[in-house]
């Protein structure tokens, strides 16, 4: 949950929806990164020649977190990093076999230059701050610990930090009225600061109370250590449109913390919060299967002759309500068990709007 931006807005066409949509023009300060804490920068240049789009959000203290999308294919790709001496370093999560990575500078006006490293190669990449058709956002960020045993140096602690985003000062009041309603599910009345401190202060209550049922019989267990982080991130950004991805962990003890991400979809002219419905005539669910499958198989490099059980809890993968969309196409989520073994991790699976034509709305 984390950071700041932007925008200049006049006129914009959304491809996938087939609609054409105004917004009136209207500006916000770029946030300098050598002097913000936390903040979100909405990027768009090129790598190499080829142009793309990345929304980063500085959401920790050393913490970046983000998606980019390659304009000509709309498909979001995960990016997470940290500031590495006077280079700020960002991986990404396309190949599972290859490290694929930003290495460049950040500059106070916002400016991020450098090479992109993957597929045995690299090119330049040059991103600047462009605020058109884009919702400026603030980042906020909190945490906060709390010692099980206080007084005693071996106390285990629990641990707990929350970043947001919050629509910037200045920004059209009632579409910013909306957004804050949809990420703070209807409580936007609540102060800020209290709202991003509420699921801190749940956790670390829940850790306390965790102290009469701990058997130090044989010492303090290190599973007594408890942590929790959760974020919110941005998938796309593009009038009428705002994709949101609200990410959380939690580690209470056992053999792994447990995670997930869940995405809201903002129709920011409509004020309404879409569903898959909203996009894909009633038949979807059927017809996408085999789409989803086809994703699945080259994302994981699974053979045309093997079945998905041998990756897989399921038979087949059916859309589910977690979703996001771009100009592009209608991606589905599966957090870690819905569909696969908690190892495979959360499974994102991008459909191109051009193969599913039939299905548009």
């Amino acid at each position: 949950m984390r950071t700041i931006l932007l925008l200049v807005i006049a006129s914009c066409v959304f491809v996938s929806c087939g609609r054409k949509t105004k917004q009136q023009t209207q500006t916000a300060k770029v946030p300098d990164p050598t002097k913000t804490a936390f903040y979100y920068l909405h990027l768009k240049g090129t790598i190499g020649t080829e142009p793309v789009t990345m929304d980063l959000v500085k959401s920790g203290i050393w913490i970046f977190r983000g998606y980019y999308t390659y304009d000509k294919i709309g498909e979001p790709i995960m990016i997470w990093g940290s500031p590495e001496g006077d280079k700020v370093i960002l991986y990404e999560n396309t190949d599972r076999n290859e490290e694929r990575l930003f290495s460049g500078k950040l500059d106070s006006l916002g400016h991020f230059t450098g090479k992109w490293r993957g597929k045995g190669t690299s090119y330049p990449f040059a991103l600047t701050p462009s605020f058109e058709n884009a919702v400026p956002l603030d980042v906020l960020y909190a945490a906060d610990s709390v010692d099980l045993f206080p007084g005693n140096p071996n106390t285990p602690t629990g641990q707990a930090t929350n970043s947001i985003v919050w629509p910037a000062a200045g920004y059209d009041e009632t579409t910013a009225t909306f957004v804050r309603n949809c990420i703070t599910d209807g409580k936007s009345g609540m102060n800020v600061n209290r709202y991003i401190h509420r699921d801190i202060d749940s956790f670390l209550v829940t850790y306390k109370v965790n102290e009469k049922d701990l058997d130090t019989t044989n010492g303090i267990p290190a599973t007594a250590n408890w942590a929790a982080d959760a974020d919110i991130k941005i998938v796309w950004n593009q009038y009428p449109l705002l994709v949101l991805e609200y990410f959380s962990y939690e580690f209470t003890g056992g053999a792994h913390g447990n995670y997930g991400a869940h995405y809201q979809v903002l129709d920011l002219e409509k004020k309404k919060i879409l569903k898959p419905e909203d996009f894909l005539k009633g038949n979807y669910k059927t017809e996408l299967i085999p789409e989803l499958e086809k994703s699945f198989r080259s994302i994981y490099k699974l053979e045309e002759g093997e079945k998905l059980e041998t990756m897989l809890l399921t038979k087949e993968i059916v859309p589910n309500d977690n979703f996001l969309v771009t100009d592009k196409g209608i991606g589905f989520s599966y957090t870690p068990y819905e569909i696969g073994p908690y190892a495979l991790g959360q499974v994102n699976l991008f459909v191109p709007f051009k193969n599913i034509k039939s299905l548009l709305k």
